[in-house]
């Protein structure tokens, strides 16, 4: 769905993606790892355009995303979803309000009744579909994060992007948050690209691993052949963190 080649982008004198290529395929989980600032969120805000990068191309179903103008890159946008680190929810606004607001902003569903009926349904993807009066300071954490998932999938996308979607919470929400991802790609067939320093998440949910460092994807494939990689590096991270091949091979 998105092929990624020879992407760079620097700040300043600082190199963050040095030439990167990857391969995002349709209806799969893809999780890039890496050590922090390695340029994980830089990478991702690269594909969605939040950044502008300085070389390389983007190809979205072949159209090349660095050639677009504005207008064009929103009608690719409306087909996107994106889970950010906070979850980035209004503050002003009650969890109907949030979830509903890219329908609503999008004038995808102009019924008020049929709104109200597809909130609830997308909140019930995500188990919380009694809450949909509170307001985002009521909420913990994880339901935080989970109200942002309901929020980017409500427009039913065709990719998810999550950036770090475990951060800041404890390992029981942390397992509830990989199970969602998990569900919901394969209730939905939605192709999804995570960024994570967890390991945990990492292993659980994806079908494909990239290792980015120094500004490069360094390893990629899926699960089992990333966990027996002979890379030096691959090794090193893995056993940084004490991942061994045979108990996350499933």
């Amino acid at each position: 769905m998105i092929k990624i080649e020879n992407l760079k982008k620097s700040f300043d004198s600082q190199v963050v993606l040095d030439g990167v290529n990857l391969n995002i395929e349709d209806g799969k989980i893809t999780v890039i790892i890496g050590k922090s600032g390695t340029g994980k969120s830089v990478l991702l805000k690269n594909i969605i355009r939040l950044l502008e990068p300085d070389d390389g191309k983007i190809l979205y179903n072949e159209k090349d995303m660095t050639k677009l103008n504005e207008k064009e890159l929103n009608k690719i946008r409306i087909k996107l979803g994106v889970l950010f680190q906070d979850a980035a929810l209004f503050d002003s606004l009650s969890v109907f309000e949030n979830v509903a607001f890219p329908i609503i902003e999008r004038k995808i569903i102009k019924n008020r009744q049929k709104i109200k009926e597809e909130v609830k349904k997308t909140l019930g993807l995500v188990g919380l579909d009694e809450i949909y009066d509170k307001m985002p300071s009521e909420l913990s954490g994880g339901m935080k994060k989970r109200v942002g998932l309901a929020r980017a999938i409500i427009t039913k996308p065709e990719i998810v992007f999550f950036d770090e979607p475990t951060t800041g919470l404890d390992p029981v929400s942390s397992m509830a948050i990989a199970h969602l991802i998990k569900n919901m790609q394969n209730e939905l067939s939605t192709t999804c690209f995570v960024i994570s320093h967890d390991l945990s998440l990492t292993f659980k949910i994806a079908d494909n691993i990239g290792l980015l460092d120094k500004g490069k994807i360094i390893e990629f494939g899926d699960k089992k052949s990333f966990l027996h990689s002979n890379n030096t590096l691959v090794k090193n991270f893995l056993n940084a963190y004490n991942i061994a091949g045979d108990e996350y091979e499933k």
